[in-house]
């Protein structure tokens, strides 16, 4: 974020209280802010545009950022370059790079002028440069009177133009979060590959800060040392907001890598989007569904996703009666249970029972008795943890009558391989699965697995390292192809593009991300244990993409 950007956040708060009017320029950045991003006139009425053929553009589809991103530095649409806009940029003259027989072959020489309020006034009302040369016709044409053209150029003028909180001349700080509700062991794991990460990053480039103290070339000034702040939450979520604010009070951070929760990750969401901080891939089954977002890029929707990857599953395969579903009964218990059933019902799908486990006690003794004595189901649903699965499992030596095919879910059943299921079972179990399968997991994970045994790391959890491993390596890759420019917003633009084909693989088989996608892995596969007695799992379906 730069100081603008920061102004901005300031900003929104003390216009609550009636103080905006203190700071005119910065309100006046601030409209400009809402017509860049959002396509939103201070009127409130909607930006409108016309491009080729008279195309009219209304709102978001008119607003700039939906062609040259929330950083102002462009990119590419399909074979067509996106100028940068940026203040630095737009305002003041292009730098001439390259040789000179270069330049003359793409006539960069003759450079436009820089902008100015008035120039560019003329660029989007009439597609005319400060050189009076027209604009590429993809270029929109904007309906902006005088007010709005200053309003927007006077955020133009502070967008990227200085680097994000967390970056200094010598130094970029990133975070990783700790929910209270981790057990050690995964925490451990996470943290082994990201301190072992940073360690091996600032120790192998060690040369680069004397270059960069002497040299000339780009990719040695823009050199920094990766630190690693480990913010480590306690109490409950209702006080991690408090106590990630004054972790970025003592020390601002330009990034989140990763991070670990066991439940609800709302409140960490949350304090990204409120402090615009790009928050990358942490290993939660319950990212936050239910609020839009820019900050925060997770791998999956969790748990929500393989309730529709189930409804899906059942609808298609015909597999008609009552379904009955065990749940805890707490806030994170009841997002499957709640997914599944809308899910299901938009399939015509209604005869569904629930039965909740109270949520934080252990499994009453006689709930199995009791599920058996209730329950004649086509299909049994168990949105349940390793450990619940086990005690339910130790009560139930004998499948309950009735029931078809029972379902598990593959993120709440971290060890699938060791669940000891009776004999009864074991034919009947299904796992709604939106991981990597075997045959092809060990080929995915080799190289995550070849650096952990470079490093001497152990390897304690398959899920939460890859996943560490590629939020730190992909992060590393991103900053590698942005130059000087320190900014949050190109920074994940950055990841967005390279997501897909990043070398870093994950337990996901599929990762790819589009401009505003939040979520890289978006289905899932329903799995069956092998016959063959070592408890493999392999496809029972297809990839299901709800």
């Amino acid at each position: 974020m730069c100081r603008t950007r920061l102004s901005l956040a300031l900003l929104v708060v003390l216009a609550g209280n009636g103080l905006a009017a203190a700071n005119p320029a910065a309100d006046e950045s601030l409209k400009g802010q809402r017509i860049y991003r959002d396509g939103i006139l201070p009127s409130g009425a909607a930006l409108r545009a016309t491009v080729q053929q008279e195309v009219v553009l209304s709102g978001g589809d008119a607003a700039c950022a939906k062609c040259h991103r929330r950083s102002g530095l462009g990119g590419s649409e399909g074979q067509n370059a996106i100028r940068p806009i940026a203040g630095r940029l737009l305002f003041s003259r292009p730098e001439l790079s390259g040789s000179e027989r270069v330049r003359a072959l793409f006539r960069v020489n003759d450079a436009r002028p820089p902008y100015t309020v008035a120039s560019l006034a003329r660029a989007l009302r009439k597609g005319i440069d400060p050189a009076g040369r027209k604009l590429d016709p993809l270029m929109p044409r904007f309906a902006l009177g005088d007010a709005e053209i200053a309003q927007l150029a006077s955020y133009l003028q502070g967008l990227s133009v200085e680097p994000a909180p967390g970056v200094t001349n010598s130094e970029i700080h990133f975070a990783t979060i700790i929910a209270p509700d981790v057990s050690p062991s995964r925490a451990q794991a996470m943290l082994g590959v990201l301190r072992t990460f940073f360690r091996d990053k600032n120790g192998g480039t060690r040369q680069e800060d004397r270059r960069k103290s002497v040299g000339t070339e780009q990719m040695y000034r823009v050199y920094r040392k990766w630190v690693l702040h480990e913010w480590v939450l306690s109490g409950s979520a209702e006080t991690w907001h408090e106590q990630l604010a004054a972790y970025y009070r003592q020390q601002p951070v330009f990034a989140v890598l990763s991070g670990i929760g066991a439940g609800s990750w709302r409140p960490v969401h949350e304090f990204c989007e409120r402090s615009e901080i790009p928050c990358l891939f942490p290993n939660v089954d319950y990212p936050e569904l239910a609020q839009s977002g820019y900050e925060t890029l997770y791998f999956s929707r969790g748990v929500a996703l393989e309730a529709e990857v189930l409804a899906q599953h059942l609808g298609e395969s015909g597999q008609a009666g009552r379904i009955v579903q065990v749940f805890r009964d707490n806030d994170a218990g009841r997002v499957p249970a709640q997914t599944l059933r809308a899910a299901l019902q938009r399939r015509g799908i209604h005869d569904v029972a629930d039965r909740p486990l109270p949520g934080g006690e252990p499994v009453p003794g006689a709930f199995c008795a009791q599920l058996a004595s209730e329950t004649v189901a086509e299909v049994l649903i168990l949105w349940l943890s390793d450990d619940d699965l086990g005690t339910l499992f130790s009560q139930c030596s004998a499948q309950p009558s009735g029931v078809g095919n029972l379902y598990l879910s593959g993120s709440l059943t971290e060890q699938p391989g060791k669940l000891l299921l009776p004999d009864s079972w074991q034919q009947r179990v299904r796992l709604v699965y939106p991981f990597e399968l075997a045959e092809r997991r060990a080929q995915r994970l080799s190289r995550m697995k070849h650096w952990l045994a470079s490093k001497n790391i152990p390897q304690l959890d398959e899920r939460v390292q890859s996943g560490a491993y590629f939020a730190v390596t992909i992060a590393g890759d991103a900053l590698a192809l942005m130059g000087n420019n320190f900014s949050r917003d190109y920074f994940i633009e950055r990841v967005e593009q390279m997501t897909e084909n990043s070398l870093a693989s994950s337990v996901y088989p599929h990762l790819s991300l589009a401009a505003g996608q939040r979520f890289a892995s978006r289905g899932g596969y329903v799995a069956r244990f092998t016959e063959d007695g070592e408890h493999m799992l392999v496809p029972a379906s297809a990839w299901i993409v709800p």
